[in-house]
C-alpha cells in the first residue's frame, strides 16, 4: 500500500475486530478494552515523550491483551502500563551493558544500540519485542522486531513503515486474502477448535500438533475470508 492509501489505525482495528468477532471469538475475547486517558498520560510521563501517534491510537482501541493472542503472530499486545515496564527494563539493561562491556561490544549496524530510549515497545513474546522507532529522522515511525540478543535494524525486509501499515496489512490479509499488491506476506491463518486464531501449520505455540495429521484432524480449519453479510 502507498502511504496515501494507508487507513487510520482505528479503521484497521475495526476491520480486525469485526473479523475476529465473526470467525475467532476466543481471540477477540483476549483483547482488552480501550485504555483510559489517564493511563496514556501516565505512560507519556514515564517515557518522557508523547506516545507515537499510531501506538496511542491502537491503545485507544485495545489496551493490550490479557494473554498472548495470535492477532499478531506469537505476540502479546502490551497495555500502556506494560509498554512502560518493557521500555524501562530495556533502557536499564542497555545502560548496564554499556557500563560493563563498552570495550567488548561488537560494532552494530549504523552504530546503533541494542536498545534506544526512543524505541517504544508495542508487543512482546519470550523476551523479544516489536517496537516503534521514534528517533527523529527519515525513518521515524518504523515498526519492527527488537530481539533480546541482537541489535535491531528496522530494515525494509523485517519491518513496516509504521504500525498503521502493519495493521492495515493484517486487516487486508484476514478480510480480503490475498491482500492488495505490495502488502507484506503473512502465513496462512487457521481457526482452532476453541475459536482461536493461529498462523501457519502447525501452530508454533500449540504443543502436540507436530505429529501426523493435518489441520482438520486436530479440529483446525482454514480461516474464513471476509466478513458476514
Amino acid at each position: 500500500m502507498t502511504d496515501s492509501a494507508i487507513p487510520p489505525v482505528a479503521a484497521s482495528w475495526r476491520r480486525i475486530d469485526a473479523w475476529l468477532a465473526a470467525h475467532a471469538p476466543a481471540s477477540a475475547a483476549l483483547l482488552a478494552p480501550p485504555a483510559e486517558p489517564a493511563a496514556l498520560a501516565a505512560a507519556e510521563a514515564a517515557l518522557g515523550a508523547p506516545l507515537p501517534a499510531d501506538l496511542a491510537a491502537s491503545l485507544r482501541r485495545h489496551d493490550g491483551a490479557s494473554a498472548t493472542v495470535d492477532v499478531l503472530p506469537d505476540l502479546r499486545l502490551l497495555s500502556a502500563a506494560r509498554v512502560v515496564e518493557e521500555w524501562e527494563l530495556r533502557v536499564e539493561a542497555e545502560r548496564e551493558l554499556r557500563a560493563e562491556d563498552e570495550d567488548d561490544l561488537p560494532p552494530l549496524p549504523g552504530g546503533g544500540p541494542y536498545w534506544h530510549e526512543r524505541w517504544v515497545p508495542v508487543a512482546e513474546f519470550q523476551g523479544d519485542v516489536r517496537a516503534i522507532d521514534a528517533r527523529p529522522g527519515p525513518r521515524q515511525g518504523r515498526f519492527g522486531p527488537v530481539y533480546h540478543d541482537a541489535p535491531a535494524t528496522f530494515d525494509d525486509r523485517t519491518s513496516w513503515p509504521s504500525l498503521a501499515h502493519c495493521l492495515a496489512d493484517l486487516a487486508a490479509w484476514l478480510v480480503d486474502r490475498p491482500p492488495v499488491a505490495g502488502a507484506r506476506h503473512w502465513d496462512d491463518p487457521f481457526v482452532g477448535p476453541a475459536g482461536e486464531l493461529v498462523w501457519g501449520w502447525p501452530p508454533s505455540r500449540v504443543r502436540g500438533l507436530d505429529g501426523p495429521g493435518g489441520p482438520a484432524e486436530h479440529g483446525y480449519r482454514v480461516a474464513p475470508v471476509g466478513l458476514p453479510g
